[in-house]
């Protein structure tokens, strides 16, 4: 069986294009997203899942489409016979799905149900495997050759992508709390800037400062001190919009929360969310319990009288301070 020149053509426009997606993008959970994405509609399929390996050398579920539904759960999975046959093969195995598994994952031993499971190694630079895309059908139909080719295509690239996020985030995140660092955030603020400029939209920003941050230091040591740093990050990641908002440390004890496509009122909920969140966290360091809570000052790139990302970041900053000064541990959002 051959794809015929009109297959081609078609399988040419659509890799270019899926290609182009996944290329540009730098941002993980946003690749994680648009490769989920590009699979499903690709592989005409709504259940798939994304594996890979993290620090330890387990396999997990980095990301995971049921039933058309996002999720990054990042739990741990065993590799099957299939994914160690797609490994070796460097090729796409398809076998019937395993009933057992909550996730697409190609069956075994275990009791198979009705579809078609497809494994797809992601190979990198150096010919790694550095994971593997399931796919799900539901029906029998098989996978064909010219749906294999391009499947085959596009996990090579996607591949290569998270090669390179993974990269990138090591040249900008905080070696300390694991978020973005400063340099970073008026990259993407601008990238947003011009984006609204030419399309429109909504963008919000939320600053945020830990309050009395250097009586922790003082009280406790530098070492509880960044521990405390940590457990506030997590906790501003925890409330923030996964693969959508970009959280990042601004200097010492400030932080930047960017939200493409928000309202005010948006950034005024989750502002809310992050500042109870800490508030009620229990932050455990080497010296003992600490309570924590936080200020912050929330602005919308409406609130500008030109269109100005450095102007909404000098506003929300001095919500910010208004914050502070009017008591500590609230948000302010006008003014």
């Amino acid at each position: 069986m051959t794809i015929d020149k009109f297959d081609f053509d078609a399988t040419l426009l659509t890799i270019n294009f899926a290609t182009r997606l996944l290329a540009m993008e730098l941002d993980k959970d946003t690749l994680l997203d648009r490769i989920l994405e590009t699979f499903c509609d690709m592989g005409s399929c709504k259940d798939a899942a994304i594996m890979t390996y993290n620090s330890e050398g387990n396999l997990i579920v980095a990301a995971a489409s049921l039933n058309h539904e996002r999720t990054f759960p990042n739990e741990k999975v065993p590799m099957t016979k299939a994914m160690e046959e797609a490994a070796q093969s460097r090729s796409p195995v398809a076998r019937p799905k395993c009933k057992d598994s909550f996730y697409p994952l190609p069956g075994d031993d275990c009791e198979a149900c009705n579809g078609t499971c497809l494994c797809l190694p992601l190979v990198g630079s150096r010919d790694l495997v550095k994971g593997f895309v399931t796919l799900h059908r539901e029906n029998d139909k098989p996978w064909s050759i010219s749906e294999l080719f391009q499947l085959g295509i596009i996990s090579t690239v996607a591949a290569i992508a998270y090669e390179n996020s993974e990269l990138f985030r090591q040249t900008i995140k905080d070696s300390l709390t694991g978020l973005y660092m400063r340099r970073y955030l008026f990259i993407r603020l601008e990238e947003e800037t011009q984006r609204i400029k030419r399309r429109g939209g909504d963008l919000s920003v939320i600053m945020v400062d830990i309050d009395h941050f250097k009586l922790i230091n003082d009280s406790y040591g530098h070492a509880a001190g960044d521990e405390a740093l940590k457990q506030v990050a997590n906790v501003l990641l925890q409330n923030s919009r996964r693969g959508a908002d970009i959280v990042c440390r601004y200097g010492g004890e400030e932080f930047a929360v960017l939200m493409p496509g928000s309202k005010k009122e948006d950034a005024m909920v989750v502002a809310e969310r992050m500042r109870a969140g800490c508030e009620e966290a229990k932050l455990l360091t080497s010296g003992g319990e600490i309570k924590i809570t936080l200020s912050a000052g929330v602005a919308n790139l409406d609130e500008c009288d030109l269109i100005s990302g450095d102007t909404m970041m000098k506003i929300a900053d001095k919500r910010l301070y208004v914050a502070k000064k009017s008591g500590r541990n609230r948000v302010i959002f006008e003014g």
